[in-house]
Formats: structure tokens, C-alpha cells, sequence
């Protein structure tokens, strides 16, 4: 069975060319294997230990499989042991990868690979997110004394949703945040949405946010379109966006959906739905950390064997709150209520 080994280009992780990794040993250890190098067998043990460092190159390597870090490797010819020792999986791969980065494009300076080999099917694979460079941290409790202020920027007021106008039935519910699917969004999040069973993925909900006029501190908001984030990082477990996740998502927002704002964001859960709050405490802190309107909504996907289910919460005083979720992906003239999931399980 032919072992390969994935080679990926830039901070997006673009698959672009596959290697075998014993021909890529055999060259690697060309001086240790001398004369039998053409005839060695290899013998390959992956170590789950983690080695979350990067190689340094030029260009940097990421491995993508940094839990399973090091290996222990045997060569041999003819049941004759020739060669026998551990090594980091970077340290071993990585002056050859780079190389080959190199060669493919000189100018890309970020790279990453992961290993295709049997048994390495459930190690965990993480999307790593992309170097930062040139940031800095502002502490704004001195931003009287820098060259620049910082101050909240004004909050327009939202304008008042017509419940007879969109044709959405009334709510009797007394919840903060009312989630509206505009037609096909439904479809796209719980059927079409390409998505990754071995690595979380998420993005940005636009759309548009409305008050309710019969209650205090009561919104909808209207979902419309669906970004998948880039420049994010990404495991079995974890999401996490970046800086130039923002920075893409504010571009698209801008050029392509203009009168529309971020309303929430998605990410998915690679394990079945459970009837309790679905969202990790890691899932709450992001959100109310960096989504800070009190209308902005998390998505939820469970994508398990195939099948999703989505909910939707929204901050309360304390924590977050599922939403009541409303769709018209069935052609009729008026949104139909969703409980407070979509999907299958």
C-alpha cells in the first residue's frame, strides 16, 4: 500500500502535490542507508506525542498532524536491520518538504503537510492558522497618553421588524433572539455546505438585524448569506478564527453584499447532537468575547456520519440561550417555525 505525504501551500492550505513518503525516506537517509538504499525496507511506527513546533525552513512547515509528532524508523534488507532510530516528524521530513516547497515556489514562505498513511486515518488533523506578522498590542487604559485615541464607536439603531410585512407568524415566544433563514440558507447549512469530517470548519452569517417593536431588548435577525471563514485554524476539537479571518470577511462583506451586516457566525461539531446546550464553554467565550451585539447569533452544525443538525444561540445575561429558529425552504409563502433545530441526526 502506497504511504504518502500531503504537501500544502499558503495560509489557506491549498493541497498541491502528493510524494511517497518511503521514496521521500530513501532519499532523506540516503548517507545512512548507503548501498542498500535501493533494496531497504521500512518499517514505519507513528508516536501519538505532541510536537507543536514548526519547522523554521525557509519556508516555515506546519505539520498538521502535530499529536502524532515523532516516529520510530526501521530499515531493513532481507530481514537484516540496517537502520533503526527515532525521530521528530518535522526534523525528518522537514529539510526534503522545504526543498520541494522551494523548488514548487520560491516566493510562498508558509507551507504545510500531513502524512496519508495507514492507521494515521483518526490521527488528528488541524487546519493551523497562518503566521501573524507586524501586529501589536494596545493597551487602551493608557490611550491618553499615545499619539491616538480609542473610543466605542456608535451603535446605529435597528430598525423595527414588521411581522405582517415579512410574512412571519407572530412569535408568542419570549426569547432575545428570533433566527429567520432566508430562502435556501436552510439548505445550504444542513445539506450543500461542503464540510470537513476530520477538522472543525466555520464562517460568518450576513443578513440583516432588526428590534421588535412589542418588546424591549427583542430581535430577529435575518440570515442571508453564508462566508466560510479563511485564515482560520482547526481540529478534531477546535475552531479558532485569526486577525485576517476578520480582515477577509469585512472585504467580502463590503464588496459583495453591501447593505448587509455580520449577523453571527457557524462552526461545526464533529459528534452527534445532544438536547443539552450544544455550544463548548471554548464556543461561548469566543462568541461573547468577539460578537458582541446582543442580536448576534452562533450557529451550531453537528455533522456526524453524513448527517447535520443546526441550532442557533444567542448571548443572555449569563451565558447563551438557544434561539427559535424559522425557514422557507419549502417554496410556501410564509417562513414555518423549526422548533429549535433543522436537520437530520
Amino acid at each position: 500500500m502506497r504511504v504518502e505525504v500531503e504537501l500544502y501551500r499558503g495560509d489557506a492550505h491549498v493541497p498541491e502535490r502528493r510524494v511517497g513518503l518511503i521514496a521521500l525516506l530513501k532519499a532523506v537517509l540516503a548517507d545512512e542507508l548507503a548501498a542498500d538504499r535501493r533494496r531497504a525496507a521500512f518499517n514505519l511506527r507513528f508516536q501519538p506525542i505532541e510536537d507543536p513546533e514548526d519547522y523554521p525552513g525557509p519556508p516555515l512547515l506546519k505539520n498538521r498532524q502535530s499529536g502524532y509528532g515523532y516516529l520510530n524508523v526501521m530499515a531493513q534488507v532481507e530481514g537484516r536491520v540496517i537502520y533503526r532510530h527515532p525521530h521528530s516528524v518535522k526534523g525528518l521530513l522537514g529539510p526534503a518538504l522545504t526543498a520541494l516547497a522551494r523548488e514548487i515556489d520560491a516566493s510562498e514562505e508558509y507551507w504545510s503537510f500531513r502524512i496519508d498513511a495507514p492507521g494515521m486515518d483518526d490521527a488528528p488533523v488541524r487546519r493551523l492558522p497562518p503566521p501573524v506578522s507586524g501586529a501589536m498590542d494596545v493597551d487602551i487604559s493608557r490611550s491618553a497618553r499615545l499619539s491616538f485615541g480609542v473610543r466605542p464607536a456608535a451603535e446605529p439603531e435597528l430598525p423595527e421588524f414588521d411581522l405582517v410585512e415579512s410574512v412571519l407568524p407572530p412569535s408568542t415566544e419570549d426569547q432575545r433572539v428570533t433566527v429567520v433563514l432566508a430562502p435556501g440558507i436552510e439548505r445550504l447549512l444542513t445539506r450543500e455546505l461542503p464540510l470537513s469530517d476530520r477538522v472543525e470548519e466555520g464562517g460568518f452569517l450576513f443578513g440583516k438585524a432588526y428590534r421588535r417593536p412589542e418588546a424591549e431588548e427583542r430581535y430577529v435577525v435575518v440570515v442571508e448569506h453564508v462566508l466560510p471563514a479563511e485564515h482560520t485554524g482547526a481540529s478534531l476539537m477546535h475552531f479558532t478564527f485569526t486577525g485576517d479571518s476578520f480582515g477577509a470577511m469585512s472585504r467580502a462583506l463590503r464588496d459583495r453584499h453591501p447593505g448587509a451586516r455580520l449577523v453571527g457566525w457557524y462552526h461545526t461539531h464533529l459528534f452527534p447532537a445532544v438536547g443539552r446546550m450544544g455550544l463548548s464553554g471554548t464556543d461561548i467565550d469566543l462568541h461573547r468575547a468577539t460578537f458582541r451585539r446582543p442580536w448576534q447569533v452562533a450557529a451550531l452544525i453537528n455533522y456526524s456520519e453524513g448527517n447535520r443538525v443546526l441550532r442557533c444561540y444567542a448571548r443572555s445575561d449569563a451565558t447563551m440561550e438557544a434561539s427559535s429558529l424559522w425557514s422557507r425552504d419549502d417554496n410556501s409563502d410564509r417562513y414555518r417555525p423549526a422548533a429549535s433545530s433543522l436537520g437530520r441526526q
